[in-house]
């Protein structure tokens, strides 16, 4: 993996967001304070509820939904760099198309990329690759889409470098069962830690029509929210204090989701987690998300998280304290 460099959020400039085919502008939003996390910008959530509404309607200008009955399109894959921190108020704008599968290496399905731009600042706040498939509603299995080429000319786009992934990789990631991650990742110990076990249950109201969890809601809002219930605060990852008393946290900078099948209303979710790279500011955790009722692999969720110094805003190297406990911990032959 290519060690990330510098934090993300200051990496590229306003010039690196022009490179789109004819780009279509398929929502626009504002950033309201409710969507502020424990890290005082916009929480990783909400960037991915911008994309996925933006997905959908640039599908629905396709004519690829609504779906044939007793088939429905699902979000396989979504891969997230995050480029800079938005806060309150900021306007944001997401534009995107569709973009050839072998650009990026993906078999099935359409593949699309959409760009969150902050339009005051003239700036890209993250970017996604998405790629969607036309699913059994019964089985969940997928059924595959071909798409009319021809006649989907004024949606596509080119992929821009800066929206390729940086540090992780596109690649289907290697099947391991639960059996076997069960008998070496640990029970979590702290709220505050990335690896070990944690559970969670798709409430009703979690769901779409089809009792399955919503497109815009990740697993990981299930797993989190009865911490962020219990201490009463806004959610978001935690924050730590180190030795030389700064207020650290952890901020994502690239993210990467896949799908095998959405839980359904009532299950409970268990995630596996383990470090599996870790360099001098940052770190690379896999989380393995399973049905605790069937063991069966729901999708699998990798992270680059930056150390963040909330105070400078900006990232710092790993305190040598929390350094040995992510070591001490980590699975690097999962990689």
């Amino acid at each position: 993996m290519a060690a990330p460099g510098s934090l993300g959020f200051t990496s590229l400039s306003a010039g690196h967001i022009c490179n789109m085919i004819e780009p279509l502008l398929l929502h626009e939003s504002v950033v309201t304070e409710d969507e502020i996390d424990t890290l005082g910008h916009l929480n990783v959530r909400f960037y991915v509820e911008r994309a996925v509404n933006a997905n959908l309607a640039l599908l629905r200008r396709a004519g690829i939904i609504p779906a044939p009955a007793g088939q429905m399109m699902r979000r396989v894959d979504t891969y997230n760099r995050f480029h800079r921190e938005q806060f309150t108020g900021a306007p944001l704008h997401t534009y995107g198309g569709i973009v050839p599968n072998e650009s990026v290496g993906v078999a099935a399905g359409v593949t699309t990329y959409l760009e969150i731009r902050n339009v005051d600042k003239g700036e890209t706040a993250a970017s996604f690759i998405m790629t969607s498939d036309m699913i059994d509603t019964a089985s969940q299995a997928r059924q595959g889409i071909k798409l009319p080429v021809a006649d989907l000319q004024s949606l596509t786009t080119e992929l821009p470098e800066a929206g390729r992934p940086r540090s992780l990789s596109l690649a289907t990631p290697g099947q391991v069962s639960f059996a076997e991650l069960d008998a070496v990742v640990p029970d979590e110990q702290e709220p505050g830690v990335f690896h070990g076990r944690r559970e969670g249950t798709v409430r009703a109201d979690d769901c779409d029509g089809q009792g399955r969890l919503k497109e815009e809601l990740e697993p990981l809002f299930v797993l989190f929210r009865a911490f962020a219930e219990q201490q009463q605060r806004q959610p978001g990852p935690p924050v730590f204090t180190d030795k030389a008393g700064r207020r650290l946290g952890w901020a994502m900078i690239e993210t990467r989701v896949t799908n095998e099948m959405r839980p359904a209303a009532g299950e409970t979710i268990v995630s596996l987690s383990a470090d599996l790279e870790l360099g001098e500011k940052w770190r690379h955790t896999r989380r393995w998300l399973f049905s605790k009722e069937s063991h069966a692999l729901f999708g699998v969720h990798d992270q680059i998280g930056m150390c963040l110094d909330l105070g400078a805003r900006r990232a710092i190297p790993i305190p040598d304290e929390m350094r040995a406990e992510i070591e001490a911990a980590a699975l690097p032959q999962y990689a």
